[in-house]
């Protein structure tokens, strides 16, 4: 898996690529998870590029959800495969999560 980061104004945004499974969860979570590191963090993962998402991989989402809320902060999904949208669906993630169609309209909400 391919994890790049950059910050967009306040919002750190982390795009990945590839298949978050038992394999990749881990890093994915230490990786992204060492993002996390100023009070009210905002973070946004950008998953245009994840084709295929395991358990672990949903457990490693959930783990960053945690972190960034205990910390005061806001967190968000964007650019969510269909393929992907339905494991999140059958899972109930995606009554848990801020899911956006589009980087900018997560931005936005993260802004707001």
């Amino acid at each position: 898996m391919e994890i790049h980061d950059e910050r967009i104004g306040d919002t750190c945004v982390v795009t990945a690529k590839g298949r978050l499974d038992g394999g990749a969860s881990a890093t994915f979570a230490d990786k992204v998870g060492s993002l996390i590191t100023s009070p009210n963090p905002k973070l946004l993962i950008d998953f245009a590029g994840v084709d295929f998402v395991t358990s672990a991989g949903l457990r490693a989402v959930l783990l960053l959800v945690k972190r960034v809320k205990a910390a005061g902060g806001s967190f968000a999904l964007c650019c969510v495969q269909d393929s992907v949208r339905e494991v999140l669906d059958i899972t109930g993630f995606t009554g848990m999560l801020s899911i956006h169609a589009a980087r900018g309209d997560a931005l936005a909400a993260l802004a707001g």
